[in-house]
């Protein structure tokens, strides 16, 4: 009795720390992402009230979310590893390399693809931001957005349909299904960004899907951490390195 109670306290306190590291992180992710937000509205006044917001309505329900329901449907089973320190960050991470390639690879591929895209189907604000401020946002992207949208919203999903189905079959459709669903709404958050509808909507969609079910499927084979990288790898190729290049290019021009 008295082993339980102390395992019971041990993982009550993994869960404690884990929770506010996912709030540090996720504040990070918040405050990383200003100096972009200021860039493409062009006003500050509106910044620090929708930051504190997304942080307090979305980013804190999300990491309670992947902790406490997350252990009970087995997802996040990567940051509770190392906070424990059942794992550690070193040899916990075969997936590094190839996920920085991958994301880089699929960065170059979708920098290609964005060139094809009209500068007057985007809002005008994107083109604003210099490279520090897009580095920033990609900090930022991979942070937030991982948090709420997979660790987050899909683990709630999948908790939510195994508890109403009760089913012992669910169990792997179930994360399919939550894996698709967060991939919608993410693909939908990302519309704001569209100054005009047609193909250009389609393609934005559709791509969005894709990148949000990939974003799932190595969140629920490797774990949140792999997630986050290959997010920030994806971004960062896609908008802080062709600006980088540019940069160069000017200066010894």
């Amino acid at each position: 009795m008295s082993l339980g109670k102390d395992d019971a306290a041990l993982s009550q306190g993994v869960d404690r720390a884990l929770f506010l590291w996912l709030l540090l992180a996720s504040l990070v992710g918040v405050l990383a992402g200003m100096p972009w937000t200021v860039a493409v509205r062009g006003d500050s006044s509106t910044v620090w009230p929708s930051a504190t917001m997304e942080f307090l309505f979305l980013l804190a329900p999300a990491s309670a979310v992947g902790v406490w329901l997350g252990k009970k449907v087995s997802l996040g089973t990567d940051l509770r590893e190392v906070v424990s320190g059942a794992r550690s960050w070193r040899r916990g991470m075969p997936w590094l390399g190839p996920t920085i390639l991958g994301g880089m690879t699929l960065g170059g591929l979708s920098h290609f693809t964005q060139n094809a895209i009209p500068s007057d189907a985007l809002i005008p604000g994107l083109a604003n931001p210099d490279a520090l401020e897009r580095f920033l946002r990609c900090v930022s992207a991979a942070l937030t957005e991982e948090v709420f949208f997979r660790l987050g919203l899909m683990t709630f999903i999948v908790w939510l349909i195994r508890s109403v189905s009760k089913r012992p079959g669910v169990g792997v459709p179930a994360l399919w299904i939550g894996n698709l669903m967060s991939a919608l709404i993410f693909a939908g958050a990302h519309l704001s960004q569209l100054a005009t509808g047609g193909w250009v909507l389609v393609v934005t969609v559709a791509s969005g899907i894709g990148v949000g079910m990939l974003l799932g499927w190595l969140f629920m084979r490797y774990g949140v951490a792999c997630a986050i990288v290959f997010h920030f790898t994806v971004d960062l190729t896609i908008y802080v390195v062709p600006s980088m290049v540019a940069e160069a290019s000017r200066l010894w021009s």
